[in-house]
C-alpha cells in the first residue's frame, strides 16, 4: 500500500513539475529585454518622445521574434491608445491581462479604453460565487498557481508520510487533517494552474477591428442583419465556417462575423 501511495505521489509530482517548467521556460523566454534590449530600449524611447507610430513598429519587430509578455502587450496597448487605434488597444490590453491577470494597471487601462468604445452592452449576471472564484484565480498567473499547487502536494506528501509512519497520536491525529487540508488545497490550486494555462493557450475571445459591422444570422453575406458591433467591442468565439466565425457578445446574442473582421486575443 505504501508502495503504491509513493508510486501515485511520485507521477503526480512529475507531472506538475513539467507543467511548471513549462510554464517557466514560456515565461523567461517572453522577457523582451532579455531577447532585444536595444530594439526595447530604442522602442520606449521613440515613445517618450512621443513617436507612436515608430515605438509600435519597434514592438512589433519584438512580439514577431516571439518575445512577447505581459510589459510589451502593455506598452503596445498604451502607443495604440495614444493614436486613438482603440481597437489595437484593446486588443493588447486583454493580451496583456491574459500574462498578467493580477496587474491593476493594465486592467484599469483597459477599462479607460473600453470606455471610448460605442457598444454599452448589459452584461448577463452571474452567481456572486461564480464572480468570486474568477476574481480569486485572476489575481495570479497560471504559472503561479502551479508552483503553489506543488507547495501544498509538499505539505501533502510530509503530512501523509507523518500519519503513516509516526507513532504519536497526536501527530498522526495533525497528519490526518492537514493532509486532507492540503489535499483540498492542492485540487484548488491545480484547478485554477489548469484553467489559467487553458486561457492562455486556447483563445477564446476576440477583438472587433472594424469601425462599424453587422453580426448575420448565418456565416454568408446575404443572411439577415442581427445587430451592428463597433471597434474594441469584445466577442466570445465559437465554430468557424468558410471564412466566418460564430460570436457570443456579453449579453448572450450571438451571430456570425467574417474572420477577418476581428483579432484573437492569443
Amino acid at each position: 500500500m505504501v508502495k503504491k501511495i509513493f508510486i501515485l505521489i511520485t507521477a503526480l509530482a512529475a507531472t506538475l513539475s513539467a507543467v511548471a517548467q513549462e510554464d517557466s521556460v514560456a515565461t523567461a523566454t517572453a522577457t523582451p529585454a532579455l531577447g532585444n534590449e536595444q530594439i526595447w530600449d530604442e522602442a520606449n524611447t521613440a515613445y517618450v518622445n512621443a513617436n507612436y507610430p515608430r515605438a509600435i513598429e519597434l514592438y512589433h519587430s519584438i512580439e514577431d521574434q516571439g518575445l512577447a509578455s505581459a510589459k510589451l502587450y502593455y506598452n503596445m496597448g498604451n502607443a495604440y491608445f495614444k493614436t486613438d487605434d482603440m481597437g489595437h488597444a484593446i486588443l493588447y490590453y486583454n493580451k496583456a491581462l491574459r500574462l498578467s491577470p493580477g496587474d491593476q494597471d493594465i486592467r484599469y487601462n483597459l477599462d479607460v479604453a473600453n470606455s471610448y468604445t460605442k457598444d454599452r452592452i448589459q452584461v448577463v449576471p452571474e452567481l456572486f460565487l461564480t464572480r468570486w472564484i474568477r476574481s480569486v484565480r485572476q489575481t495570479i498567473s497560471g504559472n503561479a498557481w502551479a508552483v503553489l499547487s506543488l507547495v501544498f502536494f509538499a505539505v501533502m506528501l510530509v503530512a501523509v508520510m507523518a500519519y503513516m509512519l509516526v507513532n504519536s497520536l497526536l501527530f498522526r491525529k495533525i497528519g490526518f487533517f492537514a493532509t486532507i487540508v492540503s489535499l483540498l488545497l492542492f485540487v484548488i490550486t491545480t484547478s485554477f494552474a489548469v484553467t489559467e494555462r487553458r486561457h492562455a493557450t486556447s483563445p477564446t475571445e476576440a477583438i472587433v477591428m472594424r469601425a462599424s459591422v453587422s453580426v448575420k444570422a448565418a456565416p454568408e453575406k446575404n443572411s439577415t442583419d442581427m445587430f451592428v458591433l463597433h471597434e474594441g467591442t469584445k466577442v466570445r468565439v465559437g465554430n468557424s465556417v468558410e471564412g466566418w466565425i460564430e460570436v457570443t457578445i456579453a449579453d448572450g446574442n450571438k451571430g456570425w462575423l467574417e474572420e477577418r473582421t476581428i483579432e484573437m486575443i492569443d
